[in-house]
């Protein structure tokens, strides 16, 4: 098992409490997540395809972001999915906004039937970190609420991309405490750039000698990026889509990383890396 030394997070799920999470005492799960740091309010619209995965019984809050891949399916990180499972079943406390840029108010809320999680998903070293939602009923598509594309191409570094989330939008760290900034109402845009798998190996391998060990970067089903000190995921971005710019398709989900916007490569799960998992499913609802 990981030690208290390891503080890299799952990006997604606590960021938005807004509390002190003790780095020792946080559970992989928990320090794992991450929202977008550095990043500005994203124009109405511009990313019709984000879902809010919103849950909670007397506090309400967004734990991480997906994507729309069908009128029926919502594409998301594996770790987001089985943090609301209870007895192998979707918490009713559980659902999704989709057609909104707040995460809290707008657009249209939806439920979750079921949900499918990769069969070689590794919560202990969060590879495969990928998994899907099945909607109650089939959404309706208009200028506010679309399907995205899958990128089934193989990315490597020096692609320009963007990311949107609902994520905590700055931490800071006091007497070995790592303190939350309130999650932000409206979604947040920021453009990123993939680097090599070297350069992700280098940076990642740099930075576990200051903040401990992290899982190992798998490059066939995993990307990253790197934008600056101050710009980055942070907790609560979990699941939220990669996108490239170029071709406005997704290539990539947030998946885990060190917190937060330390100028440390950010890990995303590989839309390629997961090509055959992706096709069966929407195969088997087409």
């Amino acid at each position: 098992m990981f030690n208290k030394m390891l503080i890299v997070i799952l990006l997604g799920l606590f960021g938005s409490l807004g509390t002190a999470l003790p780095i020792e005492e946080t559970n992989l799960t928990g320090f794992f997540t991450q929202r977008i740091i550095g990043g500005v309010d994203a124009p109405k619209g511009y990313a019709p395809h984000m879902v809010a995965l919103v849950g909670g019984t007397f506090f309400i809050s967004v734990g991480c972001g997906g994507s729309i891949i069908s009128t029926k399916v919502v594409l998301t990180a594996a770790h987001c999915i089985t943090f609301y499972v209870v007895d192998g079943k979707i918490s009713p406390n559980f659902h999704g906004r989709v057609g909104s840029n707040q995460w809290n108010s707008g657009g249209i809320v939806v439920e979750f039937s079921d949900y499918n999680i990769h069969p070689n998903y590794d919560a202990k070293y969060l590879k495969y970190d990928v998994g899907v939602l099945l909607l109650k009923e089939h959404l309706n598509l208009n200028d506010k609420v679309a399907i995205i594309a899958l990128d089934y191409e193989r990315i490597d570094g020096r692609h320009q991309n963007y990311v949107t989330g609902w994520g905590v939008t700055g931490p800071r760290y006091e007497d070995n405490v790592v303190h939350l900034a309130p999650t932000p109402e409206d979604l947040q845009l920021l453009y990123v750039e993939t680097i090599s798998y070297e350069q992700c190996a280098k940076d990642m391998h740099a930075a576990t000698l200051v903040w401990g060990r992290a899982p190992p970067i798998n490059p066939e089903v995993e990307i990253c990026t790197l934008h600056s000190r101050r710009h980055g995921m942070c907790n609560g971005d979990s699941g939220s889509a990669l996108v490239s710019i170029k071709h406005g398709r997704q290539i990539g989900i947030v998946s885990w990383g060190f917190p937060c916007a330390l100028g440390v490569p950010d890990v995303f799960v590989r839309i390629s890396g997961v090509k055959h998992y992706l096709d069966e499913i929407l195969r088997s609802l087409a």
